[in-house]
């Protein structure tokens, strides 16, 4: 590292604290607008629930009834609280009705006792909705809806860190080619200092100061271009590494961690087998909560083809004085049947729901493949970026190596300046690859990480 490196490094310390990667990560998880959508969406999958359980929530149906003038003169009051119940289609009732005054023969059902009637029933279904029903439908596929949302929370937490660990290192790689930016354009500003004193001197041509300003002017471009890339750099990372307001912060004021903190980084659970990846891959898990929708769908049109054959019992007993004929207490018993002669809607609707769940079936089979592909993929990569790592590691040597021998030969008279040059931009290119290669590498990393789930989660919406 030259000298020029380590000066910078140690005035950048004194203004500002290293930005840790976790800081970004946990700003992420806690702020990016993205996980806090999901969020909001597992609220509403949650609400969705109970919205869904409403359509078993007690009812009350009150009426009162009456004859206006001619020779009936009676008027009639109902009451009934009715409870659909979760199973078999059924509803439970319960009620109250009282009449007065004098009803005709076919109104005989509004007769009562002075005291009123008391009333209770239970009606279910033996084949269509006896297993399921639009209103249990709605209610299995909300709770789905909950899993699903939340699996997709998880995994939009897990790919956004991703995509912050990416920017977090693009911004650390970006920082560091500015400075070796830097330290390229200060070695050639301090020759210029040197070549104009012994200039003066008389001891070297003029030209030489001359060729040195053109490559000053090169450096300087150079040291522009990496400046403007890592102030973007920081721009794009506020996306990710925000306040507790969820404002973006700008990161100019931080400290670069180090090169070696690059190549640094455990991963856990590396070698976790496939199988249990699998099973645990949140995209996968969200794909088979819409299966299982498919699946509630078939079910429904299955049933749907059945006649509807339902059954209600039903109490009911006077009380207090009046016709004989309405004292006691009644048990009824009604069994109806509807039996659909065209199927056409049924069997459409059935028919598109299996293929439907086919498709989803081969969009997992595709899924679960792409999943192993992508981890060998990965595990590959990853192997070849250390070697890379080390490779430009051993390059940025010998080019130090060569350069300061370079040097040393040209101010013995033994070299050309040209060459003094050339080895100079050959150790700028092989630092620069160095910083390539290990971002490259941490890119490998944060899809590495990604894929096995190995970036922290947040608590789910309450």
């Amino acid at each position: 590292m030259s000298l020029f490196f380590c000066l910078l490094s140690l005035i950048s310390s004194s203004y500002g604290e290293v930005l840790p990667l976790e800081s970004v990560l946990r700003s992420t998880r806690e702020q990016a607008p993205k996980v806090l959508a999901s969020l909001e969406k597992v609220i509403a999958a949650r609400e969705n629930i109970r919205a869904s359980e409403g359509a078993f929530d007690s009812s009350v149906n009150l009426s009162y009834y009456k004859r206006n003038g001619g020779y009936y003169p009676g008027e009639t009051f109902k009451g009934k609280i009715e409870k659909p119940l979760p199973v078999f289609g059924a509803k439970v009732y319960a009620g109250y009705k009282k009449s007065s005054g004098s009803f005709p023969d076919y109104e005989g059902d509004a007769l009562t006792l002075d005291e009123g009637q008391a009333m209770a029933g239970l009606s279910f279904n033996l084949l269509r909705n006896f297993s399921i029903d639009d209103k249990r439908l709605k209610l299995a596929i909300s709770k789905i809806d909950l899993s699903q949302s939340e699996w997709l929370n998880k995994e939009t937490m897990m790919k956004l860190q991703k995509e912050a660990s990416i920017a977090y290192w693009n911004w650390v790689a970006a920082g560091h080619k500015l400075r070796v930016a830097k330290d390229l354009l200060q070695l050639a500003q301090k020759r210029q200092v040197a070549f104009v004193k012994r200039i003066k001197k008389g001891d070297l041509a003029r030209l030489y100061a001359v060729e040195n300003e053109q490559y000053i002017v090169k450096r300087k471009t150079k040291v522009e271009k990496a400046k403007a890339y890592f102030t973007v750099a920081g721009y794009y990372l506020s996306l990710y590494y925000r306040d507790a307001e969820g404002n973006p912060i700008l990161s100019f004021d931080k400290n670069l961690p180090g090169l070696e903190d690059m190549e640094n980084t455990p991963i856990k659970n590396k070698d976790l087998p496939l199988d249990e990846l699998k099973d645990k891959n949140f995209t996968l898990n969200a794909l088979k909560m819409e299966i299982e929708t498919a699946k509630q769908n078939v079910e429904f049109f299955n049933s749907r083809g059945l006649p509807d054959l339902k059954v209600k019992y039903e109490v009911l007993r006077d009380y207090g004085d009046g016709s004989k004929t309405l004292q006691g207490t009644d048990h009824k018993i009604l069994v109806g049947m509807d039996i659909p002669l065209e199927r056409n809607l049924i069997n459409g609707k059935r028919s598109a729901a299996r293929a439907k769940q086919r498709v989803l079936n081969h969009e997992y089979r595709l899924m679960r493949d792409k999943l192993r592909m992508r981890l060998l993929q990965l595990r590959t990569k990853l192997e070849a970026s250390l070697n890379i790592i080390q490779n430009t590691k051993r390059e940025v040597a010998l080019g130090e190596e060569l350069e300061k021998g370079e040097r040393k030969k040209f101010s013995s008279g033994a070299s050309d300046f040209f060459v003094v040059n050339l080895r100079e931009q050959n150790t700028f290119a092989a630092r620069f690859k160095r910083i390539e290669a290990l971002l490259d590498y941490q890119e490998t990393v944060a899809k590495y990480r990604e894929i096995l789930l190995d970036f922290p989660l947040i608590s789910s919406a309450k």
